[in-house]
């Protein structure tokens, strides 16, 4: 517990923390007004008049786009917070006062992915308020349909804070760690939605079968994962969680400093 309660101190201490989440924020607000204030204004010919999810079902839709794009928060905290530690002495240090790295990285992992979920669900009540006020339609989410998205952004953030922390673990550089994890989310989804056998691993699949994306429409076979089922998404996560863990503890174990 103490160990837990070292890195909530980081966490909310630093700027970092923050200073993303208003980044986020700002983000879903952009898009949010874009979806229904700007585009609607412009003129057919100009792309205006395209249908929009309305009520209730926009909020399951900016759902889905926090837990879309979000994915950089979860990695960004990871490989910032553990990457300027063990490019010092404060992962050393950290190790004489207790020198069971696992219990080190557990305690990163739970204390970043909360941080990490937080911020999902911060992004999308930002969305919510543009969503209430701005787009057509009545009625909201029932109360199972919210809760569920809680859990939904917990496992996301719980798959994406893995790859960060091992990949800053192996690498011990938070640049190259980040771009490890631009690559794999760049090449993920790209090629799921056309090599099979990749898409039944694939994190972008995943996150689209944990919302059930699917649809009828001339390009929703293009949408990775939308025949996936809620199992398979959920194994699929397990499954990149515990690779991150795995190659983090690799990481730490090779050198103390």
């Amino acid at each position: 517990m103490s160990l837990l309660h070292a890195e909530y101190l980081k966490v909310s201490r630093r700027k970092l923390f923050p200073v993303m989440v208003g980044l986020l924020a700002f983000l879903m607000a952009f898009i949010g007004l874009l979806f229904y204030v700007l585009l609607p204004a412009l003129p057919t010919e100009a792309g205006g008049g395209a249908p929009v999810p309305g009520r209730p079902d926009a909020f399951i839709f900016g759902a889905q786009q926090v837990a879309g794009q979000a994915w950089w928060f979860a990695v960004i905290l990871a490989t910032a917070v553990l990457g300027g530690e063990v490019a010092s002495t404060v992962w050393a240090t950290g190790l004489t006062r207790d020198s069971r790295k696992l219990k080190h990285i557990s305690s990163r992992f739970v204390v970043f992915t909360v941080a990490a979920w937080l911020a999902f669900v911060i992004g999308t009540a930002v969305w919510g308020v543009i969503t209430f006020l701005f787009a057509d339609g009545i009625g909201s989410p029932s109360a199972g349909e919210w809760l569920s998205l809680l859990w939904k952004f917990l496992v996301i953030a719980g798959a994406w804070t893995s790859i960060g922390l091992g990949a800053v673990a192996i690498t011990r550089s938070i640049a190259i760690a980040m771009g490890i994890a631009l690559g794999l989310a760049f090449v993920d989804s790209i090629v799921a939605p056309f090599v099979d056998a990749y898409e039944a691993i694939s994190l972008t699949a995943a996150s689209n079968g944990i919302f059930d994306v699917a649809g009828d429409g001339a390009f929703s076979g293009f949408i990775p994962g939308g025949e996936m089922s809620l199992l398979h998404a959920l194994a699929v996560m397990a499954g990149w969680m515990l690779v991150g863990l795995a190659a983090s503890w690799w990481g730490l174990q090779r050198r103390d400093a």
